[in-house]
């Protein structure tokens, strides 16, 4: 069985066709594995910020919505039930329920968010040994 550390709640951008605009759906995930890493780079336009997170989210993650791929969520009508794993997409360290209803800096600016930049499906070994490997920024 796989360690865990914390809980996360991630925000699945969808697209509203009938209103031309991004939306977002939360899903929260309980046990996961969240490595935090705080740093900055310096550069010559001054210092930039290079914190980073590497997420373990295993395949039996306990969660009320079922997880599909970024095509097969991007193919579904009704997304209330299905989550995805996809960069570009928000996480928040913690078990929150704030819903996004204007932009997307609403939630920077209540919570501490991340943008996903990496995605790796590990899904060999035992059952319990297979995970999701989320890098993000």
């Amino acid at each position: 069985m796989m360690r865990t550390n914390a809980d996360i709640t991630i925000y699945n951008r969808c697209f509203d066709k009938a209103t031309r605009l991004d939306k977002y759906q939360w899903t929260i995930l309980y046990g996961v594995f969240w490595d935090e890493r705080k740093a900055v780079n310096r550069l010559q336009s001054g210092l930039e910020d290079a914190d980073k997170v590497t997420i373990i989210i295993p395949f039996t993650v306990a969660t009320d919505k079922k997880y599909v791929t970024p095509k097969e969520f991007e193919k579904q009508e009704d997304k209330a039930g299905y989550f995805t794993l996809q960069e570009g997409d928000r996480v928040v360290k913690g078990a929150i329920d704030f819903e996004i209803t204007g932009k997307i800096s609403d939630l920077d600016k209540e919570y501490e968010a991340f943008t996903i930049t990496s995605v790796d499906t590990k899904d060999f070994g035992s059952l319990y040994m297979r995970h999701w490997e989320v890098g993000a920024k």
